[in-house]
């Protein structure tokens, strides 16, 4: 009768470590550039990433891609079809080929005053299509109008 306390108490340990992994937005800025990552704080999971230079008018959607999926070569070209409403942007993504790991990562980059960005701005999620992934990423917790602020040009 007292072993399923034991087990109890493991499965509510693991829910509480599984708890700890869960992505989330976070703002960061240096002097030259800013960034909202979603993704596991203080690892190196990123589920997605925006960033830019700093009042450059511009913010990029950066995005790991299983490396089987990557054009092979460095800097090759692959579409990125972005979503948010009733708003999509079919943009030209950058691709950063990573033959020693499963992961590889593409970036494409859109004007901060672009229909699309301000469809993100009314919007509590956004999808991202590049390759065969078509992923879809909440907005709520993110601090997308400070990232827009810190890209707006100056």
């Amino acid at each position: 009768m007292l072993r399923p306390l034991p087990l109890v108490l493991a499965l509510g340990l693991l829910a509480g470590a599984a708890h700890a992994q869960e992505r989330e937005w976070t703002l960061d800025a240096s002097e030259e550039d800013a960034y909202l990552i979603f993704g596991v704080p203080e690892s190196d999971d990123v589920g997605v990433s925006l960033w830019c230079p700093i009042g450059k008018g511009v913010v990029s959607v950066f995005l790991p891609i299983p490396t089987e999926e990557a054009p092979k070569g460095k800097g090759k070209a692959m579409p990125v079809t972005v979503s948010a409403a009733a708003v999509t942007e079919k943009l030209r993504g950058q691709v950063d080929y990573n033959p020693e790991s499963a992961l590889s990562s593409i970036e494409a980059e859109i004007a901060v005053d672009h229909p699309l960005v301000e469809a993100m701005r009314k919007s509590d999620r956004f999808s991202v299509k590049a390759g065969e992934q078509d992923i879809i990423f909440p907005l709520y917790g993110s601090d997308l109008e400070g990232l827009l602020a810190l890209c707006a040009k100056r």
